[in-house]
């Protein structure tokens, strides 16, 4: 039997080829360390205050919100909303959508809240910070200044 002569240009290719590899995937690692960041994160449920907020609701709601990466899903709705309602907005089937960016958060939607019967346009930005939501809602047309207290689940 006769051994087989490898062609030099073949694994001149061959070894080039896995070092184009082997550097390429050190390159996107270090990149992805260094560069890529997972948002804050923020879903959970809130005790909402604020004039607007306190206007359609007799106790204080609460902003329920679902997280996936940077998207947001939220609702609000009563501090006694049954366990369906509050299971739609943690899966990011709430009224309410938007992102956190920068430690911020954008929601926006049209929603009917509380006694306030017909659904509205609302946006909500605000920040959370060690369990504590601070930011501005705007209701209609009209903005005000909203806080939200983290509930233990």
């Amino acid at each position: 039997m006769t051994a087989m002569k490898a062609n030099p240009k073949t694994v001149v290719l061959y070894l080039g080829m896995i070092g184009f590899i082997v550097l390429s995937f050190a390159a996107i690692s270090s990149y992805g360390t260094t560069n890529l960041r997972a948002p804050q994160a923020i879903d959970g449920r809130y005790i909402l205050a604020g004039p607007l907020v306190d206007r359609c609701f007799a106790e204080p709601p609460l902003l329920v919100v679902g997280q996936s990466g940077s998207y947001l899903g939220a609702d609000i709705v009563p501090a006694d909303a049954k366990k369906n309602l509050l299971t739609r907005a943690l899966k990011g089937n709430g009224l309410l959508h938007g992102q956190i960016d920068g430690g911020r958060m954008r929601l926006e939607g049209k929603a009917a809240l509380g006694t306030c019967k017909a659904p509205q346009t609302l946006a909500l930005e605000g920040a959370v910070t060690d369990g504590l939501l601070q930011g501005e809602i705007r209701l209609a047309g009209q903005a005000s200044s909203l806080t939200g207290q983290r509930k233990s689940e």
